[in-house]
């Protein structure tokens, strides 16, 4: 694997780094480097691009309840900012955000609880977005994801990428055909499609990634979408791993 990833990297330098010496470290930083390649070279402003994780976790038993679990999440993640406790049935849910206006990042922390086994279970969401791209300072917010979740959840905790980018000067493109050339500079191959006169969305196979969903017993870990946004309005692309997790 750490070959592969070696051997990636350089294919990507020639079309993305502006000739400085970069090293890929894990998958995830792979294909973030991929995705917003494939935006760029196909002519798409990248208007934000995010990273997600989630994860199963438990807390030391705390005699406060709710009121000891927030004071922990305090203690792995300061500096968010908690909505109210939001509760349906036997289901409890409390979201914080933590931005940074200089960055153009946002972060949303998400805990719910719930019944399990005559037991409360917990479920932990961390979401970052950063609005824009730069070629030059992406890594600094990867690193700052891998920085929190370190302090969230485990290592084996998956990660969900996603991109979202537009393209004004549309009047020759037919929305199939892009999405496909689009899939094809990923050189995974078509699992699923949704092709509608102003929608199109491809499931795909990315042989290389490792972590993959598995739809009608066939295997995913790529999801592409592009919608016509009518006369005037261009086109947005969403590109998630291993499938969109945004609204599109």
């Amino acid at each position: 694997m750490k070959l592969l990833i070696g051997v990636l990297s350089i294919l990507l330098l020639g079309s993305f780094s502006n000739g400085t010496s970069v090293s890929f470290e894990d998958e995830t930083e792979v294909k973030v480097a991929e995705m917003a390649n494939v935006l760029l070279t196909h002519d798409y402003s990248i208007d934000r691009w995010s990273l997600y994780t989630r994860e199963k976790v438990s807390f030391t038993p705390q005699p406060l309840g709710n009121t000891g679990i927030m004071s922990e999440l305090n203690k792995r993640a300061p500096g968010f900012t908690w909505g109210s406790i939001e509760k349906h049935d036997e289901n409890v849910k409390v979201t914080g955000t933590r931005m940074d206006s200089e960055a153009g990042s946002t972060e949303t922390l998400t805990l719910v609880s719930y019944p399990e086994n005559n037991r409360i279970s917990y479920y932990l969401i961390y979401h970052m977005e950063k609005f824009g791209f730069s070629q030059e300072e992406w890594r600094t917010t990867y690193e700052q994801f891998k920085s929190q979740k370190s302090q969230l959840v485990t290592d084996e905790a998956p990660v969900f990428t996603c991109f979202q980018g537009a393209k004004n000067d549309t009047m020759n493109i037919v929305l199939y055909k892009e999405a496909d050339k689009l899939l094809e500079a990923f050189s995974a191959s078509k699992v699923e499609k949704v092709n509608e006169e102003t929608f199109v969305s491809l499931s795909a196979y990315h042989k290389e990634w490792k972590e993959d969903l598995v739809t009608n017993n066939k295997r995913m870990n790529l999801q592409i979408a592009l919608r016509n946004t009518g006369i005037g309005g261009g086109i947005t692309a969403t590109i998630g791993t291993p499938i969109i997790t945004t609204e599109y």
